[in-house]
């Protein structure tokens, strides 16, 4: 369990004094956030379940549609015949999520885009003998994304009010099923270390494939009333290296290639049973039928070495491309890079100090490019074995590529103090 204090100085991501607009807001919570890890095995059955909530409470009435009580990350894990010839695997994680939504004028009763997610994969292990091991199966996972009821009511007030397939007006509860076959696969040439693949293929469908154009980040004045999600497929292949290399180093490196390709028919189809296709409203909505399939945009990579120069103190250098369908427009590819060090001294002090910079490119009907910026710095004490107290302090910036998109962008500095207690 833990209690927390944290400071921030812009609660609400707004654009600011930074980027020339209003001054932001600050403001002071304190969090509570108790856990449980469940561990069990033997030699025919292996079980995990993981649970996490987070209750946030703000000092300041000013900034109190940001108090949150229902954030929570629940995860369970299955595994039978660990050892046999043949095995099962599942795993489901469900999570919701709220993510601050711009609300400078404090109209929101909670200022909260929230994110629900759930995802369920399942895998018949085999292992043929020798180093080999190959897990077959599938995924399916369900993404519900809602924007807060003001911005329903200010999309109404412009008059595009829709019948939506989801039952719900303006920019609504807009949800994502998505579902397909997965391969991975590992060989074990050293005790540590092993050449992995894995493969999937994805199919998704939008429960709206039109909704109001409000939110943050979205212009309606730039991309008109309609907001295209169109429905589509995609898949990724990968191949590379994991493992210690040395006594000191670990790495893992993989590569490879991936698309996200997009049905048109499924946005035109929709416009045509609510009767908008025609109107000037859906005329600016343009460039949803955008794809991603050709290189280098669908290049995937993932790299990773930790290495312990003395002992308990280690460097961990990292880099990731790849993208991901989003609920706003089609897709964001990116590529991010990260810096950590993690050192412990006499057995109590703990230090850590990371740097993370993502560039994110948006295509679909909305098509921007970002920085984003981020920079931490912690130390922890323990003061006993069961009783640990941090202090850290973070900044997090999201600019616009080109400076064409102020509206997105947002500086955040972040001072905190926490109290953890583990049982």
């Amino acid at each position: 369990m833990e209690l927390a204090a944290t400071h921030r100085t812009n609660v609400y991501l707004q654009e600011g004094e930074v980027g020339g607009g209003s001054p932001v807001s600050g403001g002071t919570a304190l969090s509570l956030s108790p856990s449980l890890g469940i561990r069990a095995k033997n030699s025919d059955l292996v079980f995990s379940f993981d649970f996490l909530y987070e209750a946030r409470k703000y000092l300041q009435s000013s900034v109190s549609n940001l108090d949150r009580f229902n954030n929570f990350d629940l995860g369970a894990g299955l595994q039978l015949f660990p050892d046999g010839k043949v095995g099962l695997r599942v795993n489901d994680r469900f999570s919701i999520t709220g993510h601050e939504a711009e609300d400078e004028g404090g109209v929101s009763e909670s200022a909260y885009q929230q994110h629900l997610l759930n995802d369920l994969g399942a895998f018949v292990t085999v292992r043929p003998g020798g180093p080999l091991e190959l897990d077959v199966g599938g995924k399916v996972q369900v993404d519900q994304w809602n924007v807060p009821e003001e911005f329903k009511s200010q999309a109404t007030d412009r008059g595009t009010d829709l019948d939506l397939q989801s039952g719900l007006s303006g920019p609504a509860l807009n949800s994502r099923l998505g579902y397909g076959p997965a391969l991975e696969g590992k060989w074990r040439f050293f005790p540590k270390t092993a050449v992995v693949a894995d493969f999937q293929y994805q199919w998704f469908n939008w429960s709206d494939n039109i909704v109001d154009a409000q939110g943050d980040g979205i212009s309606a004045e730039e991309i008109g009333d309609f907001l295209a999600i169109p429905d589509g497929s995609q898949w990724r292949a990968r191949a590379g290296l994991r493992g210690r290399v040395t006594p000191k180093l670990v790495v893992g490196a993989l590569a490879g290639f991936g698309q996200a390709l997009y049905d048109e028919e499924s946005v035109t189809a929709q416009a045509d049973e609510l009767g908008v296709a025609g109107s000037a409203e859906f005329a600016d909505s343009v460039g949803f039928g955008v794809d991603l399939k050709n290189f280098p945009a669908g290049l995937l990579a993932e790299v990773e070495a930790e290495y312990e120069f003395v002992e308990d103190q280690a460097i961990i250098l990292g880099y990731r491309r790849d993208f991901q369908d989003v609920y706003f427009t089609n897709y964001v590819g990116y590529d991010r890079a990260m810096l950590t060090y993690k050192g412990l001294f006499a057995e109590r002090f703990g230090l850590e100090a990371s740097g993370t910079y993502r560039y994110e490119r948006y295509l679909g009907e909305v098509s921007r490019d970002d920085h984003v910026i981020k920079a931490d710095l912690g130390g922890e004490y323990r003061i006993q074995d069961y009783l640990s107290a941090r202090l850290g302090v973070g900044w997090i910036e999201r600019a616009s590529a080109d400076g064409s998109h102020p509206e997105i962008e947002y500086d955040d500095v972040r001072f905190e103090g926490a109290v953890r207690f583990t049982y």
